[in-house]
Order: structure tokens, then C-alpha cells, then sequence
């Protein structure tokens, strides 16, 4: 993957954190509100997704497991997680999600979004 595809992705998902926190504002969310995110990545193989668990199990006290889709022909690796409880705002999201992509460029893995349960 080239830089550029990680900085597209990287515009992508912070265009989205504006489009999701304006979401949660609806369903009551405030900046005092705590709530545990949920996150997913794409790996080009499971050596990558080991690595990248390796690197978030450092690095953070985040949930994570290593799901494959089982296909033989074309297997496909996610590792995906969840924060622990944590108060959200516009600015926290983005630092957060700019760290996450970051990560996931220095092991080949695209970040592939975050969500939450209200």
C-alpha cells in the first residue's frame, strides 16, 4: 500500500467521526458520556494480524481477537477489539483514530472503522 492510501484512509475514517458523533448526539451522547468502542482492521495475513495483536496488547489495555473468514482460496484476516469504558468527544475521537490508522500502517493492516453500542 502506498502512503497515499493511508492518508485517504485516513480522511475517510475522520470524515466519518464527524457523521458518527453527530449519530450518537441523537441517541443522548455527550462528551461525559462513557462508552466502550469497538474497532475492526483489515490484514493482508494472519503473520500481520499477530503483529499488529502483538503491538495493541502493548500498547493499550484494549480487548482484541484475531478473526479469520476460513476460505481456503483467498483467506482473509481482521483482528478486531473494543476500548475499555472511556468519555468520547470530537477531538478525543480523532487523536484516537489517527493513532489506530497509524498503527495499522506500520504493520500493513487498514483500520476499518469503530463503532458503539448506545
Amino acid at each position: 500500500m502506498t502512503h497515499s492510501h493511508y492518508e485517504d484512509l485516513l480522511a475517510q475514517q475522520l470524515t466519518m467521526n464527524r457523521q458518527t458523533w453527530t449519530a450518537l448526539q441523537g441517541h443522548g451522547v455527550t462528551e461525559e458520556t462513557e462508552l466502550r468502542l469497538d474497532f475492526c482492521y483489515r490484514a493482508p495475513n494472519r503473520k500481520a494480524a499477530e503483529a499488529l495483536n502483538n503491538f495493541l496488547f502493548q500498547e493499550t489495555d484494549y480487548d482484541i481477537r484475531i478473526e479469520s473468514d476460513g476460505s481456503v482460496l483467498r483467506q482473509e484476516w481482521r483482528l478486531e477489539g473494543s476500548t475499555q469504558v472511556t468519555k468520547i468527544s470530537p477531538e478525543i475521537l480523532d487523536q484516537w483514530v489517527t493513532w489506530m490508522v497509524t498503527a495499522g500502517k506500520e504493520l500493513a493492516c487498514d483500520f476499518d472503522g469503530w463503532g458503539t453500542t448506545v
